[in-house]
């Protein structure tokens, strides 16, 4: 339950800072330089009381998230936040899934949840339903790395998280070519910085109660929340029938920790 009630939490983060990210107007990674530039001072004072050592593990964590980062605004940008996000919410936990427990229900489950992804296509927004994939791809694998790093390598989770941080400043500040133009931008990228960490700080908590194929399945209240937002603020048509085949799909493979 206090999984469950940590990842709830993490959804309307999650989801929210989706919202914001697709109605903005600074993408790529000049906006997530931005938003990690934010969240500095604090990473430094993290860091201050020294990084621990399995700080290292931080840094495969920061590329896999800047991977992420990049590739979901990118999806963003070509088709509709209701293709998209459940899209890459909703087959992100079954890749995670099959990594971690291939039995045949897993499969059954999967098939499901693809289907439902298909069905969430809108004809013209094939590249998106593309695009979402290859975010869930993103997602699954930083979700394997991070469940490695908490419950095998019991990192300091603070720490973990403002390591990565300070690296994504670092490595994405060279490649801009006008840092005081995004800097402009800061008061669109500051709730954003705020509620990202956040969302997945508490992932990250949730990791500690919780398998990893069980916090990856219960993210899928992104699906739900992120469908919702999309209908009611963006006033974009989910395909009920896909969302609702995604979610039974998942619930499918959830069985399996149960």
């Amino acid at each position: 339950m206090i999984a469950l009630g940590l990842l709830t939490a993490s959804a309307g983060c999650h989801a929210a800072w989706n919202l914001l990210l697709k109605r903005g107007g600074l993408g790529g990674p000049a906006f997530v330089w931005l938003c990690g530039l934010l969240t500095l001072p604090v990473s430094l004072v993290l860091l201050a009381r020294g990084p621990g050592p399995s700080a290292w593990a931080g840094l495969v964590s920061m590329a896999l998230h800047t991977t992420y980062a990049v590739t979901l605004q990118k999806a963003y940008s070509r088709s509709d936040f209701t293709a998209v996000y459940p899209v890459s919410r909703g087959a992100a936990p079954v890749l995670v899934t099959l990594a971690t427990l291939p039995r045949p229900q897993v499969l059954a489950g999967a098939a499901l949840t693809l289907t439902g992804v298909l069905m969430l296509d809108r004809l013209h927004s094939t590249r998106g339903v593309g695009l979402g994939l290859l975010v869930a791809a993103c997602t699954a694998a930083y979700t394997l790395w991070d469940g490695f790093a908490v419950t095998h390598l019991h990192v300091d989770l603070l720490t973990y998280l403002a390591v990565g941080n300070v690296a994504q400043v670092v490595l994405l500040a060279p490649i801009l070519r006008n840092r005081r133009e995004v800097l402009t931008h800061w008061r669109q990228a500051l709730p954003i910085a705020v509620l990202m960490p956040a969302s997945y700080g508490l992932v990250l908590v949730a990791l500690s109660f919780a398998s990893v194929s069980t916090v990856a399945v219960g993210r899928t209240l992104n699906v739900a929340l992120g469908a919702l937002i999309g209908a009611f603020v963006l006033r974009e048509r989910p395909r009920i029938a896909g969302l609702v085949v995604v979610v039974a799909g998942v619930l499918l493979v959830s069985r399996t920790d149960t």
